[in-house]
Parts: structure tokens; C-alpha cells; sequence
């Protein structure tokens, strides 16, 4: 066995998205960390997840990635759904996807080894140690520790201690199994055959085609380069596929068995030339019991897996990583108490039940092929097509801007806020990005921008307001020092310190943001809570009450350790 070799703060086991953008938040904050990983050889060229949400942009943006992920990958606008068979025989319906206020009202089509490598590059660069070839075999946890035990590529052992250790190890995860936490769930008898191909299609390559056909579904992405299609279907027709298995498996379907489906399916089939990437897969609905057990915590695919319908899985992993890094990184700084970490399965545990709940329904729905199922399929979509309402709750869905927390233990309502304006964002929203004073200057997300809490003053064009609100931020920046970042928002001014110029006063519209009003948003780009009067006892009671320590402005941060443990 090797030696034990130093304690770490957070081991992460699991070196994909996940994993790395984890490693990525804590050190944006000041916390090392260190990832293992049982590969050795790169990943396959391809993977199921290609969707990048908008969303997962706005993650990758705070780390400086979103503008190469961008030039890397396939903006896609719209969802085009076709009908070939039955009452609804030519029908299309067109779901657009564009509509969302963001920077990226768009949704990437870049496959999942691009962003793995984005993030891995962006981890080597900020010092974070990458093993691979390392496999996390047992784990026993203990009052103010946990013992990893590692296995080496050459077959060698290796007992690690961590204050704290994260299991980002996908569907099969070995730390979710040996820290006993429990999985449930159900399989769906669906399967799938997926290709990477290259084809001169003639369809739209901004949007994603959708074809159900009497023979079964065809979903067909545009991938980045000009030919480069992924074409998904459902296999109970597939000749040389359904019936044909290889050690227990559905053997992956060649080009030849592509290309029978797609002209049995389409009305247009393409003519295949290359196949980059096959494979098919079983659709099989699981989550863990629980995403923390004590000193041990669990993020993306070891804590949730589910069928790829809607493109959420990989985007939902990174999201789990962007809300548990700024709580374990205030915990393992000594500035939380660990049941900080609790409120980050209160919030994403409720995310996973919703996705699997919904991704199943999805599948259901799109596989149907029942004539009146078949029918209420085509209804529901065009309804959702027709109504700007439901077409924009589509769009947040798919985008994964929409999601929010109205319901956690760290949103706080403000009374006599209720029955606020359609389309003003109320506590546990995600918080409105804005453009300020030129479209291609920065937002108002940019220009706030801070790894922990930012405070939002608005002083509209009242400069009395400004002044006293001036005020507010230098007694909040002395209190509370880096945790919270005080910006005053006026409509005049020069824009320096600490006032962020917005001429139009969009921003407050957006926020529908008295003047004097102060919105508190969190680490991770939801609101908080809303006061309008006592910014500072109304902040100070705020951190309090969820376990996090101010340290004013000169003093010395507590020493990093392994967080108070409950």
C-alpha cells in the first residue's frame, strides 16, 4: 500500500464536466482541491450529451469559457417537429428556442468531449491536480474526516484522507455505493440507437428536426462542422439492432442499419456517407436516496440518471457543481456552518425528482405511437407553439433558465412584495441580466460579477438616493469585506466607485426595483431576498440565519479546516 500522503481539503472523485467544474468553483474561491479519475485513455470521441443550455453558458462564462465553447460548437434557434403518419400527416410545428433574455438565447450543440476539454484546460491552468487511473474503491467516514481508499493503475493502494469528499462519478458511482447511500428507481423499456454522421442533409442546421413516423421517432441534432449530423431513434424496428445483442448488450448499429432506419422513417432521408460515433443505450431512471451523507456529498450523474429526452443531463450535473461549490467553499474556509451544505440537497434533491418525473413523461410522449396518443402529442404541441406563454415556459425548460428556488431554505420573502408585476423576478428567481449602457459593453451580470454574495442598490436617477445607498456599500464592504459586494445601480453618474451606470434604467425595470430597494443575490445567480430599508441589519441577519460569518474588511479570514460538521 502506498502511504497516506497529506490530508486534502475536498477530494472530487471523477474527472468529467461535473467533477471539473466543481474543482474549478472552489478554486475561484480560494480552495484547493484535487480530482481523481479511474480512465486512463481519452474519452471516446463521442458521448450522449451534446446540448449545452443557455444556461450552463452563463456557468462557463464566469469561468472565461463561454466564448470558445461558442466558437467551438452549433447555435441552435428552433425545435421543428414533423408528422408523417395518421391525422396529423404533415404537420409541422415550429418551437423556438432563441426567445429567453440572456447572453446566450441559444442552446450549443457541442459535444460533450469539447466541454470536458474546455473545462480540463481551464482546471490545469488554476493549479487543480488531475490523476487519472485512479479509482476510489472503499470510503469510511469518521467524525472530522473521510478515508479514501484509491487504487492505482498499477494495482496499488492507497488510504487518502479529505475533510470533505465529492462523488461525481457517474451512473455506476463507487463512492455512492460504498458511503451506503441507497439508489431508487424504475428502468423504461425503451431503447435507442444514436450515430454521428456526416451527411449533405438538406434540412435547417439551426434548428433541431423532429420527425414521428408510423415506423418509430427520429430526433437529428446539427453537430459543429458542415456535415455533421447526430441522428437519436427509438429501435423496435431497427433490422440487425433490436434483435441482435452482443454480451447481454444491443450491438451498435453500422452505417448500413442507419441509413434502413432513416429511410423507413423520413420522407426525406439523407444519404449517410460516414458514421463518427455509434452506440445504443437503455433508458434507466435512478436517484440517489440522498445527495450528502455527512462528510460525504454527490453531484451530477451519481446522484440523478435519466433518460437523454430534452437534453438535461449533463447541463443538470453542472448545475448541481455551480450551487455546491460557493457553500462548500464557505464551509471548508471556516466562514459556514456545514449545514450550509444541507441546503444544497434541499434545492437540487426537488430538481431531481422534477427532471426524472419529466424526462420519463417525455420519452412516453415522444414514443407513443398509440393513434390517440399520437394525436394528443400532436395538440400539445401545437398549442405550446401557438401560445407565446407556454412557448416561453417551454423555452425556460429546455434552457434551464427558467428553474428556480422559491421554495429554499435560503430565499426569504419580503412582506408586502407579493402579487409583484408579471415578469419581475421575486426571491429564489434567477437574476435578470441586462445590457447597460451599449449593446456591446458589458451586462449587468458582468459588471457585477464576484465569487460570493452581490447586493444590488437601486438608485434610479434620485441622487439624494445615490448618496445614501454610497454609504451603504463602504458600511457593507467594512462589515461584511469580500463576502458581499455592494454596487450601487444609478440611471446618473460617472460610474465609478462601486456605481454601475444603466442610462435607461432598464435594470431597475427589469428588477421592478424601487428607488432606495436592494436586492440580494447569491453566489450562484439567484435571488435571495429583497429589503427596503436597514440594508445592512437586514444582510447581517440574512448570513446569520443560514450559519455564514461575516469577516469585516482587514480582518483575518478563519483558518481553513474542515468546516463544523451536523
Amino acid at each position: 500500500m502506498r502511504s497516506p500522503g497529506d490530508r486534502v481539503g475536498v477530494l472530487i472523485v471523477g474527472g468529467g464536466p461535473t467533477g471539473l467544474l466543481l474543482a474549478a468553483e472552489l478554486v475561484r474561491r480560494g480552495v484547493p482541491a484535487r480530482v481523481v479519475d479511474r480512465t486512463t485513455a481519452p474519452r471516446p470521441p463521442g458521448s450522449r450529451a451534446l446540448a449545452v443550455s443557455g444556461r450552463t453558458l452563463m456557468l462557463l462564462d464566469d469561468l472565461g469559457l463561454a466564448t470558445e465553447a461558442v466558437r467551438r460548437g452549433h447555435p441552435l434557434r428552433q425545435i421543428e417537429v414533423h408528422d408523417t403518419g395518421g391525422r396529423t400527416a404533415g404537420t409541422v410545428v415550429r418551437l423556438p428556442i432563441d426567445r429567453m433574455p440572456s447572453p446566450f438565447p441559444f442552446t450549443l450543440s457541442l459535444p460533450q468531449p469539447q466541454t470536458e476539454d474546455l473545462l480540463r484546460g481551464h482546471a490545469t491552468r488554476v493549479g487543480v491536480p488531475i490523476e487519472t487511473g485512479v479509482e476510489c474503491v472503499d470510503v469510511h467516514q469518521a467524525d472530522d474526516h473521510v478515508v479514501a481508499r484509491l487504487r492505482h493503475a498499477d494495482g496499488s493502494t492507497q488510504a487518502l484522507r479529505a475533510d470533505w469528499l465529492v462523488g461525481c462519478d457517474g451512473a455506476h458511482s463507487q463512492v455512492r455505493s460504498t458511503a451506503g447511500i441507497a439508489t431508487y428507481g424504475y428502468d423504461l423499456p425503451e431503447s435507442f440507437a444514436l450515430g454521428d454522421v456526416v451527411t449533405d442533409w438538406a434540412r435547417d442546421r439551426a434548428h433541431v428536426q423532429v420527425t414521428f413516423s408510423p415506423a418509430g421517432l427520429v430526433a437529428a441534432f446539427p453537430m459543429p462542422g458542415d456535415r455533421h449530423w447526430r441522428f437519436v431513434a427509438n429501435l423496435p424496428d431497427l433490422p440487425g439492432v433490436a434483435d441482435n445483442r452482443v454480451a447481454g448488450r444491443l450491438r451498435d448499429p453500422d452505417l448500413a442499419s442507419l441509413q434502413r432506419l432513416l429511410d423507413e422513417r423520413l420522407p426525406d432521408p439523407p444519404r449517410l456517407t460516414e458514421a463518427l460515433w455509434t452506440s445504443t443505450f437503455r433508458t434507466r431512471q435512478r436517484r440517489a436516496a440522498t445527495v450528502r451523507r455527512g462528510r460525504v456529498l454527490l453531484a451530477g450523474d451519481a446522484a440523478h440518471s435519466h433518460s437523454p429526452v430534452g437534453g438535461q443531463g449533463m447541463n443538470t450535473g453542472l448545475q448541481d457543481a455551480y450551487a455546491l461549490g460557493w457553500r462548500l467553499a464557505l464551509v471548508v474556509r471556516g466562514q459556514a456552518d456545514a449545514s450550509l451544505l444541507d441546503t444544497y440537497a434541499a434545492e437540487r434533491e426537488p430538481v431531481a425528482d422534477r427532471l426524472l418525473t419529466g424526462t420519463a413523461r417525455a420519452t412516453r410522449a415522444v414514443t407513443a405511437q398509440h393513434p390517440a396518443a399520437r394525436q394528443a402529442r400532436g395538440l400539445a404541441l401545437r398549442l405550446i407553439a401557438a401560445s407565446p406563454p407556454l412557448g416561453r415556459w417551454a423555452a425556460g425548460v429546455f434552457s434551464q433558465l427558467g428553474l428556480g428556488y422559491p421554495d429554499s431554505p435560503l430565499t426569504e420573502s419580503e412582506p408586502g412584495h407579493r402579487g409583484r408585476r408579471r415578469g419581475v423576478p421575486g426571491p429564489g428567481a434567477l437574476a435578470p441580466d441586462v445590457a447597460l449602457a451599449t449593446p456591446d459593453g458589458p451586462t449587468l451580470r458582468q459588471a457585477t460579477r464576484t465569487p460570493w454574495f452581490s447586493l444590488l442598490l437601486f438608485a434610479g436617477s434620485d441622487r439624494d438616493a445615490a448618496r445614501r445607498l454610497r454609504d451603504d456599500a463602504a458600511r457593507i464592504r467594512a462589515r461584511f469585506g469580500d463576502l458581499v459586494t455592494a454596487r450601487v445601480v444609478a440611471t446618473t453618474g460617472t460610474g465609478t466607485g462601486g456605481t454601475v451606470l444603466d442610462p435607461t434604467g432598464l435594470a431597475r425595470v427589469r428588477y421592478g426595483a424601487a428607488v432606495g430597494e436592494a436586492v440580494l443575490v447569491r453566489p450562484d445567480g439567484y435571488l435571495a431576498h429583497r429589503s427596503t430599508g436597514d440594508h445592512v441589519g437586514r444582510l447581517e441577519r440574512y448570513l446569520r440565519a443560514h450559519g455564514i460569518t461575516p469577516v469585516p474588511a482587514g480582518a483575518a479570514a478563519p483558518a481553513t479546516g474542515a468546516g463544523r460538521i451536523s
